[in-house]
């Protein structure tokens, strides 16, 4: 683990005053979401040297947001278009096909993609406006969109990750009951995470080519969850809280077991954090230089080689970060 970061701005589309980064792959390449002018957030390509790449909408579309990006560069998001109501539809973009429509699930009409793997497999969720229903789903080029199912006795299935096997991570959801975490794979089907000690529900957010997943837990009030690791045997160590703080959220995690997220601190609000065996929770805004003028409040993603993204604030407005670790000065 490096003792700081440098920080890069990752600014904003032209005529934007925001914007958020979502995932960074292993060639440092970002992909997130910039404010443009109108107002609207458009989906966008960060990579070395480069300035931010308009992924632009689907076809007639106002807005779009990317949340995953791959090892070669396919990038997962999703985006309104043209007769659509608002909805928005699952997409994946290529550099050499555009952005491409990954439809609903039948009988949905919104869907949204929210991560994709190295061999292609998007995850993300399929809903419909009336009744509120959200239906996790699995996307491939050759099988198309199918979905995940639930936990029994849960209606819905929100995923949020899936690692190089095709194992996803995800909750479930039943009004009035605390959502739960499962992990899925193809051969497996779907399996709910524990919770810490006395807790009452789990969310999986993240997870790693081993198998370790990252996410939240509870100990028995809702209100205060924590970052969660569970390892390759199912079990949940939690990863506590910086100083002073009451939750945690625990994001991504790399193959070296190297955790991001965001919690509460001292004084309210929310900063990033950045969690190892070695050095346990550390807050990233004490790990940059003291005069960059960031105040970062959530780590999103980090890459085999403990690059990391997130948002924070600069000069007043809010930006997408990248932190690349350095040697000890």
């Amino acid at each position: 683990m490096a003792d700081y970061y440098v920080v890069t701005d990752l600014g904003t589309l032209p005529g934007g005053a925001s914007s958020t980064a979502g995932d960074i792959n292993d060639q440092s390449r970002v992909a997130g979401s910039s404010q443009v002018a109108g107002g609207q957030n458009h989906a966008f390509l960060w990579t070395p040297n480069n300035p931010l790449q308009d992924l632009g909408t689907l076809p007639g579309g106002s807005g779009s947001d990317a949340s995953g990006i791959s090892l070669c560069g396919l990038v997962a998001g999703q985006s309104d278009l043209a007769g659509s109501g608002g909805k928005t539809h699952a997409f994946v973009w290529s550099n050499a096909g555009g952005m491409q429509d990954l439809g609903t699930l039948p009988g949905d009409n919104g869907s949204a993609a929210v991560a994709i793997n190295a061999c292609g497999q998007v995850v993300g969720n399929s809903s419909l406006s009336t009744g509120g229903r959200l239906h996790a789903f699995i996307w491939s080029k050759a099988a198309g969109m199918v979905g995940l199912g639930t936990l029994p006795g849960f209606t819905d299935s929100g995923t949020h990750d899936i690692n190089n096997l095709g194992q996803a991570v995800g909750y479930c959801a039943l009004a009035g009951v605390a959502n739960r975490g499962f992990v899925w794979s193809s051969a497996a089907g779907m399996h709910p995470v524990g919770t810490l000690a006395g807790g009452l529900g789990s969310d999986a957010v993240g997870i790693n080519d081993l198998g370790e997943i990252v996410g939240t837990s509870d100990s028995g009030d809702i209100n205060k969850p924590h970052a969660v690791l569970w390892n390759r045997a199912g079990v949940a160590r939690d990863l506590g809280v910086l100083g002073g703080g009451t939750w945690s959220g625990a994001f991504d995690i790399n193959v070296l077991a190297t955790v991001v997220g965001n919690s509460s601190y001292a004084g309210a609000g929310s900063h990033a954090f950045v969690w190892s065996e070695k050095n346990g929770m550390r807050d990233l805004n004490a790990l940059i230089p003291a005069n960059s003028g960031w105040d970062l409040q959530a780590a999103v993603a980090i890459n085999v080689a403990g690059q990391i993204v997130g948002a924070g604030t600069v000069t007043g407005q809010q930006h997408a970060f990248l932190l690349t670790p350095q040697c000890t000065p």
